[in-house]
């Protein structure tokens, strides 16, 4: 019976003892700023900083992706890296929306994850940033210099062509 009662107090002290595993030390991050605010022309480009802080005692592995409708108007740079326990990394957002696009306030989140680095448990903390962006109209000054010359040059052409037209109508 003693033997029961000192096997069952021994196993029990075993567990209490037992070092945590990483990759419940690992689930700790941080980021700045806090909301990312954008506001661009369609078809320009706007580029802002993130920084991410791993905030646990063990290095992590990060991934930033973004989420929204049109999140192929994003680019992030890096979007998967490590960082060493108490480091930081900077992660380039840049927003570049495309001509067509319709100028009106859009909403999204960037998104970092946490893993924990070397590890098959694909088990994470994660942070969403959220993200304003308004696209702003597109002013008659900002078409290109070029565009508005070669409609100018074309539409000289075609109004000389006509009136040749009618002139050699008119005389031959």
């Amino acid at each position: 019976m003693k033997t029961k009662i000192w096997l069952l107090l021994l196993t029990s002290l075993a567990i209490l003892v037992m070092p945590l595993p990483a990759p419940a030390l690992a689930m700790a991050l941080g980021v700045s700023p806090g909301k990312m605010e954008f506001s661009v022309r369609p078809g320009g480009i706007q580029m802002q900083t993130l920084q991410v802080v791993n905030q646990a005692g063990v290095s992590s592995q990060f991934q930033v992706y973004v989420e929204g409708e049109h999140k192929e108007w994003f680019k992030i740079a890096p979007s998967e890296f490590i960082l060493d326990a108490q480091g930081t990394g900077d992660v380039e957002i840049t927003l570049a929306p495309p001509l067509t696009a319709k100028p009106q306030d859009y909403e999204f989140a960037i998104c970092v994850i946490s893993l924990p680095a070397g590890s098959g448990l694909r088990l994470g903390a994660g942070v969403k940033v959220p993200t304003h962006v308004e696209l702003t109209e597109l002013p008659l000054m900002a078409i290109p210099w070029w565009i508005v010359s070669l409609t100018a040059v074309l539409v000289i052409m075609v109004t000389g062509l006509i009136i040749l037209w009618r002139w050699k109508k008119r005389y031959v």
